[in-house]
């Protein structure tokens, strides 16, 4: 009731009141990604280390625990903020900062529950690190209506939680300037006396993170994602015709192939790209009315991929608004010793495509259990039925070319082609092995996006007026 300060002897004090309208809000907390199916620590030290220019040495068992653990975002928010000193703020306010990824690491490490491997491995990763690039936290995550929300608090009926491995290579891959890294690998790989490695990552769409929280039509999309990857193939030691691809020998003398043909050298060009991973919330419903039948809908698609055994211009490798042209590659280099010729170098060039395009979303529905699991589920291409290496070699196109000489050697492709097809076959576990690692690293896969569900209400009311 009002009061009257004037008038009270004409009228009663009138009564006022307000009105408000809640809107119940059905949201979600889902991601798109890719788990590290295995791992090979020296190849994610140095794909992390090159990314944030610095040197890494974590072992197999610490990325293990970090591709386990799952970091909840919003207590990672909260150690955030003390970590950048902000006080009286929002969970947006705390993501429209920028941060190093030390101090994004120092505050993973500081989240409640986290185990000790996850947690040594996040702070040994913030003493080291060198980069002092700030990136954009909101192109990590996106709150969505949680944002509005102070920080400490937290929202009822939903957990938003990230793999901790995955936030680690997403804020590496933000803070990497130029967006393109080389590993040198050496002989580490199994059958290849040399490796290099050039990565490049994209913007996703629209900055679109890879973690959200959201309504339906909410998306989320992995980064487009270039690998160029250059091998020398073990040969053996050339004493005999049988020993194509063994990888013990050094890769000089040789493999002879009969009737004076011997095989000096194989190279394996490998280019694959993957366009992004995309994830759009369609459903949240309580088909009860109560939450343990909690029902979310994702329509899911794996990126559209393209590979190539075959040379490509560097210099436009990590422009992502140009399409790569490819040309044929030196595969393998063989001599000839016959009674009248004697040809000490013949370069067989060559090239191979494939691509997996048939990407039609998938719907995956995730219910009340699954989503307290934090079930993790896989959306694959139709196509991919064999080895993308193996596709590529199985593919492969050859020539050969008789360097200074005019003469036609044509016919030696029938000898030589089933030695290169065999020495490349022998190594594409190992190839796709280390392409997969690099990928899955990095949150995408080939033919493949990961999709997790890890909150969601039916009815978060909101003031809207």
């Amino acid at each position: 009731k009002g009061t009257l300060y004037f008038g009270a002897m004409m009228m009663k004090p009138p009564v006022i009141g307000t009105t408000a309208t809640a809107s119940a809000q059905a949201e979600a907390a889902f991601s798109v990604g890719s788990r590290l199916a295995s791992l090979n620590g020296g190849v994610v030290n140095a794909l992390l280390g090159g990314l944030l220019g610095t040197d890494i040495s974590l072992s197999v068992m610490d990325y293990s625990a970090l591709a386990s653990a799952d970091i909840d975002v919003l207590s990672f928010t909260d150690a955030l903020a003390t970590e950048l000193r902000l006080t009286g703020v929002s969970y947006s306010d705390v993501l429209a900062s920028k941060a190093t990824v030390g101090q994004i690491a120092t505050a993973m490490a500081d989240v409640p529950g986290l185990d000790r491997t996850s947690k040594l491995a996040l702070q040994t990763m913030a003493a080291g690190a060198t980069n002092m690039v700030k990136i954009p936290l909101s192109h990590l995550i996106d709150l969505g209506s949680v944002g509005s929300l102070g920080v400490g608090q937290k929202p009822a009926g939903l957990t938003v939680a990230a793999s901790a491995m995955s936030m680690v290579t997403a804020a590496a891959a933000l803070a990497n300037g130029t967006n393109q890294v080389q590993v040198n690998l050496g002989a580490t790989i199994p059958g290849l006396t040399s490796t290099t490695l050039s990565i490049a990552i994209g913007e996703p769409p629209q900055s679109s993170p890879w973690l959200k929280v959201g309504e339906a039509g909410t998306v989320v999309r992995t980064a487009q994602t270039r690998i160029k990857l250059n091998a020398s193939v073990g040969l053996g030691n050339g004493n005999n015709g049988g020993g194509y691809g063994n990888g013990n020998g050094s890769g000089n003398a040789g493999t002879n192939l009969g009737g004076g043909i011997k095989l000096l050298a194989v190279n394996l060009p490998l280019n694959v790209e993957v366009a992004y991973a995309e994830a759009k919330l369609t459903d949240v419903s309580c088909p009860t009315g109560r939450p343990d039948s909690l029902k979310v809908t994702i329509a899911a698609q794996p990126g559209v991929v393209a590979a190539h055994l075959a040379d490509t211009n560097a210099s436009g490798f990590a422009d992502f608004t140009k399409p790569q042209s490819f040309s044929d590659a030196e595969i393998a280099d063989v001599s000839v010793k016959l009674l009248l010729v004697n040809l000490s170098l013949l370069q067989i060039n060559g090239s191979s495509a494939f691509s997996v395009t048939n990407m039609a979303p998938t719907n995956l529905t995730f219910n009340a259990t699954e989503i307290a699991a934090k079930t993790m589920k896989t959306v694959s291409t139709k196509n991919l039925t064999q080895s993308l290496s193996t596709s590529l070699v199985n593919n492969l196109s050859l020539s050969v070319k008789a360097l200074g000489a005019g003469l036609d050697v044509t016919a030696l492709l029938s000898t030589v082609k089933p030695a290169v097809v065999t020495v490349l076959n022998g190594v594409t576990a190992q190839v796709d092995n280390l392409v997969y690692n690099v990928l899955g690293a990095l949150g995408v896969h080939v033919g493949e996006a990961d999709i997790r569900v890890t909150g969601g209400t039916c009815g978060r009311s909101v003031l809207v007026q």
